[in-house]
């Protein structure tokens, strides 16, 4: 069983929460829900609507036909009908035509009218209207908006029962949220970052929670104080880590290379949204890729991952804060505005994760860059007794002392390529590196990167395509790539990129695609499109 229903309205209306709150009450009552959120970057005025799927079984992607149609305004009505399928039915504000009439505007203003779509639905797929209530609770008015929620349950009409389901266990949570929690059971200790969407809802989110989840949350005067404070904190031996979208981090890499100088275990989360410059602030693309992986001046090693839903945000940052400070090197958390802001259903198991970085003995006198097999020096904090410990974004010797004699040049910078070799035979060993999906059996794949994983796997499954991606995308695991590709007589590479990013990096390792699908309006690939472009079990 699979519904999925569209809401669309003003900015401000409470298009939005109202989604949230009705995939809430479909998460708690068993249901697995994929919601996507389209907005403008007006505060009001813009038109914003929101797409939630739900079904028994597992949904991850988001598609563009829907069952039905809650429509606020007339704008929504005119907008939405390329989301009508013959059937859909349509659930309106009573000034419009349609199925179902609610008063929609009568009944409540700006965002508390999402308490009466919320009424509206619950009594549309008759469920108990006790089940909305236990979600209006969590509402800062809950008296108010309990009040407007019922009279719209009263009001609406039952249209369809849903199926009983065994519940699919798993919290309803986003990217964004899941991105948080991960860092702090990674060890994170500040936050430090300026706001600039789509990674803004990860600083919201750790500051509204800062005192429950124990860290300091920090917001300077732009994306250049960010990154050097927390070049900062990290000397000073506290696990931080900054937030941004691509640009913002073109602001950052100039103190990028500093990190890979100086040695300092740095996470970065860089949420991509449409580009180049300003872009589509909004919503979404995967044309930063290059950029991360390459950005900044000079060589050092980097290690850049990759996740595609809420569980794999939380892993990944769980993974890049101890990662960074197992390594002493900058590591780059690569999402995208629909893997941040879009939720999911997704059992989290929460669970703190830090591991001990390499820590000076105390013995002799400190070298911060000493010379080691693995490239890696051990740490020590200013204040540690007996040792002096020097930061140097000028070259120099095992000591941090400046240097431009040729003999230790070389050795610093053998040094820093041996760490990037134990980086990589790191990620050769993790069997994380590489995730493979859909039909496992097939000879034709699917090579995708991030977020398109969810909606390659659903069409995977259904058209009988393998599908495979890399979690990490620096170091690169071409070869586990190529075992899971083996001898695939048919490779189709699906990215977010006009110029194809992700092919160009699959060249650069000898990995060549028979067809590709590109998408770059700054939209999510949608589950329809892929199926009809890759077509049927006969052949692509």
């Amino acid at each position: 069983m699979e519904l999925s229903v569209l809401i669309g309205g003003e900015a401000g209306e409470g298009v939005k929460e109202s989604a949230n709150l009705f995939s809430r009450v479909l998460t708690n009552i068993g249901y697995s829900v994929f919601t996507y959120h389209d907005y403008s970057s007006l505060i009001r005025g813009g038109h914003n609507f929101s797409i939630v799927r739900f079904s028994n079984e597992d949904v991850f992607a988001p598609v563009k036909k829907v069952d039905y149609i809650v429509a606020l305004d007339s704008k929504s009505l005119e907008k939405h009908r390329e989301n009508a399928k013959e059937n859909t039915k349509w659930i309106v504000d009573s000034e419009l035509p349609g199925n179902v009439k609610v008063p929609f505007r009568k009944l409540a203003k700006g965002v508390k009218r999402s308490s009466a779509i919320l009424g509206a639905l619950l009594k549309t797929f008759k469920i108990p209207y006790e089940e909305g209530l236990s979600v209006l609770r969590e509402l800062p008015d809950y008296q108010e908006n309990e009040r407007i929620f019922l009279q719209a349950y009263e009001i609406a009409e039952e249209i369809e029962e849903l199926v009983e389901v065994e519940g699919i266990k798993g919290d309803y949570i986003s990217g964004s949220e899941a991105i948080a929690l991960g860092a702090v059971d990674g060890g994170l200790k500040i936050y430090i970052a300026y706001p600039m969407t789509p990674a803004s809802p990860v600083l919201h989110f750790l500051a509204s929670h800062k005192r429950e989840l124990g860290i300091k949350v920090v917001q300077p005067e732009n994306e250049i104080g960010a990154i050097n404070m927390v070049l900062g904190a990290a000397y000073a031996g506290g696990r931080a880590m900054t937030g941004t979208s691509g640009g913002g981090f073109a602001l950052m890499t100039e103190t990028l290379s500093l990190a890979g100088m100086s040695e300092t275990p740095v996470v970065i989360y860089e949420a991509q949204r449409g580009a180049p410059s300003t872009g589509v602030p909004t919503y979404t693309e995967q044309s930063d890729l290059l950029f991360a992986l390459f950005a900044g001046h000079g060589d050092f090693p980097r290690i850049v991952l990759a996740p595609s839903d809420a569980k794999e945000s939380y892993l990944f940052s769980r993974k890049a804060m101890n990662l960074a400070w197992k390594f002493q090197t900058p590591v780059i958390i690569l999402s995208s505005k629909n893997v941040a802001e879009s939720f999911f259903t997704q059992e989290i198991k929460r669970e703190k994760l830090v591991e001990e970085p390499k820590l000076w003995n105390g013995e002799g006198e400190y070298r911060r860059y000493e010379i080691t097999d693995d490239g890696v020096s051990p740490l020590a904090f200013p204040g540690t007794k007996g040792a002096v410990v020097k930061f140097n974004s000028y070259e120099h010797d095992p000591f941090g002392i400046t240097t431009e004699e040729p003999v230790e040049i070389n050795r610093m910078k053998e040094k820093r390529e041996r760490k990037r070799r134990t980086v990589e035979e790191f990620v050769r060993n993790d069997k994380e590196s590489v995730s493979v999906g859909g039909d496992l059996s097939s000879d034709r794949v699917i090579l995708t990167w991030g977020e398109n994983w969810g909606v390659c796997c659903e069409v995977g499954d259904e058209l009988g395509f393998k599908v495979v991606k890399p979690n990490y995308l620096e170091p690169f695991p071409s070869e586990r790539l190529k075992e899971e590709i083996g001898k695939a007589k048919e490779l189709t590479v699906v990215e977010l990129s006009i110029s194809g990013q992700f092919e160009k990096l699959l060249n650069l390792y000898g990995i060549k695609a028979n067809s590709r699908f590109r998408k770059y309006d700054t939209r999510p690939i949608f589950k329809e499109e892929l199926k009809e472009f890759l077509g049927g079990r006969d052949g692509a």
